[in-house]
């Protein structure tokens, strides 16, 4: 068989395109990851499907944002993650699966201890102290009694 020039730029063409064709059907996309402890015990690190989300200071959050865990776009029904987490020595490591409510827009994958034991995990786009964030109302408050004030609040 003869191969011309031609053949070979066939194939260099065809091995260039082949990773933009592999990435385009990837289904997945890459957030943020930012931790948000409502309870009165420091956390001395958490991760979300091994991604690394650092130490979280007692009724803080929100002030640091670890790149990146990969979501499904879009998001598909039962979709959980697995959260990590230590106690305030760093140790005692425990883990729990927490589904992830559904999401249409990207932004980041936010993680909730809250003070009655349950972890909620949120992708979202908005601000804990936004009107549309998905936590509302006392859950939302990393102290209790005290609502979640944005940069623009007095």
């Amino acid at each position: 068989m003869k191969h011309t020039p031609w053949t070979a730029w066939g194939i260099a063409i065809l091995l260039g395109l082949l990773p933009c064709l592999a990435a385009c059907g990837q289904e997945s996309v890459g957030v943020n990851l930012v931790g948000y402890n409502h309870t009165d015990k420091d956390i001395g690190h958490f991760t979300v499907d091994g991604s690394e989300g650092g130490f979280l200071q007692a009724n803080r959050g929100g002030g640091k944002f670890a790149c990146c865990i990969d979501i499904p776009k879009p998001w598909k029904p039962g979709m959980t993650v697995t959260v990590g987490w230590t106690d305030d020595y760093d140790e005692n490591y425990q883990e729990r699966r927490v589904p992830v409510p559904r999401y249409d827009k990207y932004g980041d994958m936010a993680v909730h201890f809250l003070r009655n034991g349950q972890i909620k995990v949120f992708v979202t786009m908005y601000a804990l102290w936004h009107p549309d964030y998905p936590l509302k109302g006392k859950e939302a408050e990393l102290t209790p009694g005290v609502p979640p004030t944005g940069p623009f609040d007095k």
